[in-house]
């Protein structure tokens, strides 16, 4: 009986620690399934190994029908918190938008991440899976235009704050910035009992203490950038939005910087209609930046 016991013990554990090898072996090989091909462009959703997180990300891609050897500029689209890229191709027009200003949009699986570099995470450095990784396997796998000045990066809600984090710690990748309700006081919000959870998730991506949280903010961040007036920046928000107030700030600031912004002020709160009232302007800006 008790030999029985750790036999059974024994391969329990090597069943585990098979599953574990397997786990967390690298994939040999990225996979690229076309989704569609519609309304003059092709959606196709790409899995590959991406070291910064240490496992597949996942993203999709809508490239527009080449214009005879023109390639398209990109942008990079980030979505919200609890939200995902095939949401936003649900409740947006991004598909039409990308045929008409000819851009490749890139929009990347974040989960529940700030597209950041988690603080208190194992492998889960966001940051540099966008900026690194993703742009890497974009420019080696489509047809697209590669530097700075065709290169663009905007979000929602979380995505927002993505989008302007990133480009305010890597002004030499991006060329046009979008915001979309940006979630902009991300960093500098209290803990909340009543919202326990989320203040946990909070705390394991951006660190418990202020002063491990001021490489985050995006407000500490503008103190101290250059060169901004380089970049072409959109920012909008819904009049009942509560973060109105906060990327109304934001846009004042940055105006501070030389940048000729303003803030676009859409009907609706923090939701869709805002949104899609915000993306074909945002798309617009995007185009006209970047080519």
């Amino acid at each position: 009986m008790k030999n029985a016991l750790i036999a059974t013990i024994v391969s329990s554990l090597s069943l585990l620690l098979c599953c574990e090898l397997a786990c967390s072996r690298k994939p040999t090989q990225a996979t690229v399934i076309t989704v569609s091909t519609i309304d003059a462009v092709t959606i196709s959703d790409v899995r590959f190994y991406s070291p910064a997180i240490g496992g597949v990300l996942w993203y999709r891609i809508v490239v527009p029908s080449p214009r005879g050897n023109e390639r398209p500029p990109v942008l990079y689209l980030l979505h919200g918190a609890n939200s995902s890229p095939a949401e936003v191709m649900e409740r947006s027009e991004v598909v039409q938008l990308a045929a008409t200003e000819h851009l490749a949009v890139v929009m990347p699986d974040g989960q529940y991440s700030y597209y950041t570099n988690a603080k208190h995470k194992r492998n889960a450095r966001c940051e540099d899976a966008i900026t690194r990784d993703l742009m890497e396997d974009v420019r080696t796998r489509f047809p697209v235009l590669a530097g700075r000045e065709h290169t663009g990066i905007a979000g929602i809600s979380m995505g927002g704050y993505g989008a302007a984090k990133l480009s305010l710690k890597h002004p030499d990748l991006y060329g046009f910035t979008g915001i979309m309700s940006g979630a902009l006081d991300i960093t500098r919000r209290p803990a909340s009992l009543r919202r326990f959870w989320q203040t946990w998730r909070i705390w394991t991506i951006f660190g418990f203490r202020p002063n491990t949280r001021r490489d985050e903010d995006v407000f500490n961040l503008l103190s101290n950038a250059n060169g901004m007036h380089q970049t072409g920046w959109f920012a909008s928000c819904g009049e009942r939005d509560s973060l109105h107030g906060t990327n109304e700030r934001f846009v004042r600031q940055i105006r501070q910087h030389g940048v000729q912004s303003n803030l676009l002020s859409t009907k609706g709160g923090h939701d869709w209609t805002s949104w899609n009232e915000a993306m074909p302007q945002m798309f617009k800006s995007a185009g006209q930046a970047l080519r």
